[in-house]
């Protein structure tokens, strides 16, 4: 695979800080148990202890910066196929681990796109995919440029995949 495609250092990191995030929340849940087992605490209550405050706010932070690396996901656009098969793989890899909004965050409003209140939110595979789409339409030969759809332009529905499904 061409580490020069920074999507594979964006891909890289978020996995790295995943693990740090599942760490200092494993760690929170440890001070917890040893608070209310030790009886310095009442079940319910160790949130009150120092401990778990720091332990708390480690979690927070790790999972602070977790989330920051997942909107690189959406910022970084991979310059090679293997990227952009990486970026695929990658988000398809921890869906199926772990629940999409522990790996990556609800986004707000991010990326700033503009959206009617009429028009439905959109989940983070989402922008997974629109940006891989636009980086392989960057990627395509001059003379072999890849026609954008909108999603309502498309003639195919959910049902047409459900049928398809019955029928192959």
């Amino acid at each position: 695979m061409n580490i020069d495609d920074p999507i594979i250092a964006a891909i890289e990191a978020h996995r790295r800080a995943c693990a740090e995030t599942r760490a200092a929340f494993e760690h929170q849940r440890s001070v917890e148990n040893q608070l209310v087992a030790e009886a310095r605490v009442p079940a319910g209550e160790a949130e009150n202890d120092s401990q778990w405050i720091a332990a708390s706010a480690a979690a927070g932070g790790a999972l602070a910066v977790q989330d920051d690396l997942a909107v690189k996901l959406l910022e970084t656009q991979p310059t090679t196929i293997a990227g952009a098969a990486a970026l695929l793989t990658y988000y398809a890899d921890v869906v199926t681990t772990t629940p999409s909004d522990v790996a990556f965050p609800e986004l707000d409003g991010r990326p700033s796109e503009s959206r009617s209140v009429d028009e439905p939110s959109r989940d983070f595979g989402y922008f997974i995919v629109r940006n891989v789409a636009a980086a392989l339409t960057n990627m395509a030969p001059a003379g072999e440029a890849i026609e954008e759809h909108v999603a309502d332009e498309l003639s195919i529905g959910p049902a047409d995949c459900v049928l398809a499904d019955a029928v192959g």
